[in-house]
């Protein structure tokens, strides 16, 4: 579906989209047991604990992964072999600055649990810090082996780490939470022992790699010192920790804006925990396999970048935008037509999933093609532009959350989506193709794909209502039929109107 050549990008897309929709579906699973078990408000008190610790292990990895595996990708592309010197580049930054943190958070978890007025998460926190380290060396061992496109190792690792968190998760929340077991325990524990599994996992792994190194000659070494390594690499940081403050900004204060428009902190928690436990969920989860994609064209196209080979690079993008915008067009017209069907069957007890999947049909586009676009924009070297301008989208998300949900309520929350969503990869399109000299093919990238996800979806419904009547079977029957037609008809287009020869001619004509 997403294959730019039989071997190669399509094989290891596949690989990681078929673990990623189990995990993805698990996580699903997993956040309608506790809706159902502690209920939406207690279940948005929980997402707004594991924002907190995951913003800390993101300030603690310091993007290691992003910038290890850009890195070893140029060096691949521009023929060298410089892995010695930039792995223990990598390696030594993520252990001090992971150590760092680890450091902070156990001295300052008392300070933090006064400021929160709840004493169980200092212990929390100082469980937590004690995973930073192995997180850190784990990511960028991680991100070594996606540079060397050698994903099966990387896949094992977030089956070891998810397996971790989810186990103890679920035990938890089936036996221990009725006994009075803090949730903050609970999340600090599933985090602690799955970045020690996942770490020891990789450390094994990497040893056996890191003994092939020396085999090679390091020659036309662009990273010779810490010094030139961390000039290259100071924007990635900076982009990585732009984002995260900014999302856990933004998702500290959509819950403070609900409870100002109901002055009820229970309906406030329980919209916000029903939107982060199912409805942003069910949205982002189809997206596995371009989350997957993003991983594997970030190398792809650095290799290509650095051996200045423009050809390859522009139809990459190309393709990389009709194939995505198809997808994701085809996603958003599932939610228009059966948005509503959906919700009622994930939660029958609240009208706001159904309604709210239905409404955020026409910004999905947008959402899914973010994932690619930044994988683009990274592998072509402009991580400043897509710093300034994820800045610059939460500044519109955070902004309308402040100004609209005074009015709105939860219908602020998903005009600040729509607004920071739209205006900010609008511009990351107009960024690309300006980069790559690529001109935006309207009825390539948009007219075809509607039709065709107008096909799908409206013969699926039709289908549906026919052969079933019970609203479950329905809908099962409606998103399978659609998939089969998607499928079928993208392999149909792929494979007789789209090959590098039609490329060359359409863009040179």
């Amino acid at each position: 579906m997403f294959g730019i050549r039989k071997t190669g990008i399509a094989v290891d897309t596949v690989k990681l989209s078929a673990i990623s929709f189990v995990l993805n579906g698990l996580g699903l699973l997993l956040n309608l047991l506790l809706t159902n078990t502690i209920g939406t408000a207690a279940v948005g008190v929980m997402t707004l604990i594991t924002t907190v610790f995951g913003f800390i292990i993101v300030l603690a990895n310091g993007n290691i992964f992003v910038s290890t595996e850009r890195f070893v990708s140029e060096e691949i592309g521009a023929g060298n072999k410089n892995y010695k010197t930039i792995m223990r580049f990598s390696l030594t930054f993520s252990i001090v600055l992971s150590s760092s943190f680890a450091i902070f958070s156990l001295f300052f978890a008392g300070r933090l649990a006064e400021i929160s007025g709840d004493e169980n998460i200092k212990t929390a926190i100082r469980i937590m810090a004690l995973s930073l380290p192995p997180a850190g060396i784990g990511s960028c061992i991680k991100g070594y082996f996606h540079a060397k496109r050698v994903v099966k190792f990387p896949l094992i690792g977030d089956v070891f780490e998810f397996s971790c968190r989810f186990v103890i998760l679920m035990f938890g929340v089936l036996f221990l939470i009725q006994k009075g077991v803090s949730i903050y325990y609970l999340i600090s524990i599933s985090m602690f022992f799955a970045e020690i599994l996942s770490c020891v996992y990789y450390i094994i792994i990497y040893r056996r790699e890191y003994k092939k190194f020396t085999r090679f000659p390091e020659r036309n070494k662009r990273i010779i010192t810490f010094k030139s390594y961390m000039t290259l690499n100071l924007p990635i940081i900076l982009s990585g920790y732009v984002t995260m403050t900014m999302s856990g900004l933004n998702d500290v204060l959509v819950p403070i804006a609900l409870l100002d428009f109901h002055a009820d902190p229970d309906k406030a928690m329980a919209e916000y925990g029903l939107f982060e436990s199912i409805i942003i969920p069910v949205i982002f989860y189809p997206s596995f396999i371009l989350t997957s994609l993003q991983t594997l064209i970030i190398p792809e196209i650095a290799r290509a970048n650095a051996a200045e080979n423009h050809f390859r690079v522009n139809f990459l993008i190309d393709k990389l935008f009709r194939k995505t915008l198809m997808f994701a067009i085809f996603v958003a017209a599932i939610l228009l037509v059966g948005g509503v069907s959906i919700g009622e069957v994930l939660c029958p007890t609240d009208s706001l999933a159904s309604s709210t999947l239905a409404k955020m049909f026409f910004v999905v586009p947008f959402i899914y093609m973010e994932i690619i676009l930044e994988g683009i924009l990274r592998g072509l070297g402009k991580q400043g532009f897509s710093t300034v301008n994820s800045l610059f989208e939460y500044i519109i998300r955070i902004g309308t959350v402040i100004i609209a949900t005074r009015f709105l309520g939860f219908g602020g929350v998903l005009l600040s989506y729509y607004l920071s969503n739209i205006v900010s990869n609008i511009v990351r399109i107009i960024k690309v193709c300006r980069t790559v000299d690529l001109k935006f093919e309207i009825v390539e990238y948009i007219l075809k794909p509607v039709l065709a996800a107008a096909f799908c979806t409206m013969t699926a419904k039709a289908f549906s209502k026919i052969l079933f009547t019970e609203k479950l079977f329905s809908t099962i029957g409606f998103l399978v039929i659609a998939a089969i037609l998607y499928l079928t008809l993208s392999e149909i287009i792929d494979r007789f109107f789209y090959s590098e020869f039609k490329f060359v001619k359409r863009t040179t004509a």
